[in-house]
């Protein structure tokens, strides 16, 4: 299962504040790798293949003469609409060059991004994992795979556990689509029941629906195995690099860099965030909405942090005048994954209203807006229903917080949303804690909303 390591804490001077800010502290996380399919899986897997190949071919569907021109991929994976993440994936391992084995490592770029094991198994694909909150995207269905590049169905497996913590004699979801050069792409580790309703036969056109990353087969966590041959059935790397002995070129449109640092996601915190055992979602404690007394925990989310990166992290105030600004370099080393966050108290004195929270890091802006004091919530804050409603103005989503759980009001409801004309356009469930509606796809407007039979109220969407 994923290891999470004690975190790392950084000596970090404050002095040049008024207000509170603390030391850094840096927690890696580790995806753990296991053989994602055994000789023999692999072995069934291509018998059955090439018997629809033949299937297919015979009844015309595929061609029995391939294109010499090779098929060039796009990314294969994609935020399912209404999400808004910077990212939400790390590589845990690419193909494995090097055919000894134990520990006899190398990936296309001359690394050791990738794993064997002592029975003699190397690593043939890409395996892309979830980062961060694997799981919780995995039940949310947030993280959808598509085709890299269009093509036929020519095999599909569904119907099997998916919630995989190691090695085990399942078999996995996958879909397996053949191009027009004859190569085929297999996309492994599929939820159970995501799978695309197309049939084998059925043409995909590229960044089509094919399924949404999961943990089935063999699997230490919600991850996609990303394996490519070509029409002679040999394995192919798709990354091209100076160590990568299969192909010569590469097989991608627009190949990633092989450190393909960023930040996936930034946050505001009420305390540090709990990573649960294998197969149990995360618990976040993201939280929006704080006094100016709250400790307020800044949270930055890394793929491919490396030693000393730098990261500069600012935060205004509602006037966008700064209130803090400070630089923080990494002296840990190389992680595929990891997690930086400071605490702050803001301050008494401090101004009501959206504050920003920024990161730069590798040259890319990160920002995460939240709000401060009883103005944040407008006339939501005042209601006597148990629930309130930020922000307000709001543009794509808003938050739906039970203040009192203790409440049988609060415990779940209903959210109802009218226009102007007492036409309702949306309702959803409540449940205590945050709510957060997705209303990206409502035209700007004065609207009113009802929760249950005795809280009312406005909300503007602009």
């Amino acid at each position: 299962m994923p290891k999470h390591l004690l975190p790392l804490f950084f000596f970090f001077t404050a002095s040049c504040f008024a207000q509170t800010i603390s030391e850094p502290v840096l927690t890696p996380y580790h995806f753990s790798n296991t053989e994602c399919l055994s000789e023999e899986k692999r072995a069934e897997i291509k018998q059955q293949l090439n018997a629809s190949i033949a299937q297919l071919q015979s009844e015309g569907i595929l061609p029995t003469q391939y294109s010499e021109a090779i098929v060039l991929f796009d990314w294969p994976l994609k935020l399912r609409t209404g999400l808004t993440d910077y990212g939400y994936h790390s590589i845990s391992a690419q193909v494995d060059q090097d055919p000894a084995f134990p520990n006899q490592l190398k990936d296309y770029d001359c690394g050791t991004r990738t794993y064997d094991t002592p029975s003699g198994y190397n690593h043939a694909g890409t395996d892309y994992f979830l980062w961060p909150f694997e799981w919780n995207k995995m039940d949310s269905m947030d993280v959808e795979i598509i085709a890299a590049a269009p093509g036929t169905i020519i095999y599909k497996s569904d119907g099997n556990f998916d919630r995989s913590c190691g090695f085990n004699s399942n078999n996995w979801n996958a879909v397996f689509v053949q191009h027009s050069d004859g190569s085929v792409a297999w996309y492994g580790h599929m939820k159970n029941g995501s799978l695309t309703t197309k049939t084998v036969g059925q043409t995909v056109a590229a960044g089509e629906y094919l399924g949404v990353v999961g943990s089935s087969g063999n699997s230490s966590g919600p991850h996609l195995h990303f394996e490519i041959y070509d029409s002679g059935n040999n394995l192919i790397d798709p990354y091209q690099g100076s160590c990568n002995s299969l192909n010569t070129a590469s097989w991608w449109n627009n190949q990633r860099p092989y450190v393909d640092a960023a930040i996936n996601h930034i946050a505001t915190n009420f305390t540090a965030p709990v990573f649960n055992l294998c197969s149990q979602q995360d618990t976040k404690n993201e939280r929006d909405y704080f006094t100016n007394t709250d400790t307020i925990f800044l949270m930055t989310y890394y793929r491919f942090l490396s030693m000393n990166d730098s990261v500069l992290v600012t935060i205004y105030r509602p006037d966008n005048s700064v209130w803090g600004s400070w630089w923080w370099g990494n002296t840990w080393g190389d992680f595929n994954a990891a997690y930086v966050y400071w605490w702050a108290i803001l301050g008494s004195t401090e101004p009501s209203g959206q504050w920003k929270f920024e990161a730069v890091y590798e040259n890319q802006v990160y920002f995460h807006n939240f709000w401060i004091g009883l103005s944040a919530f407008d006339e939501q804050q005042n209601a006597k229903g148990g629930f309130f409603i930020y922000p307000n103005p709001a543009s794509r989503t808003i938050t739906v917080i039970a203040r009192d759980v203790k409440q049988p009001a609060c415990r779940q409801a209903g959210l109802t949303l009218y226009n102007s004309m007492s036409q309702e356009i949306g309702s959803w469930n409540l449940e205590a804690g945050d709510n957060k509606i997705d209303i990206s796809d409502k035209p700007k407007g004065i609207y009113f909303y009802r929760i249950g039979n005795s809280q009312f109220g406005k909300i503007i969407i602009q």
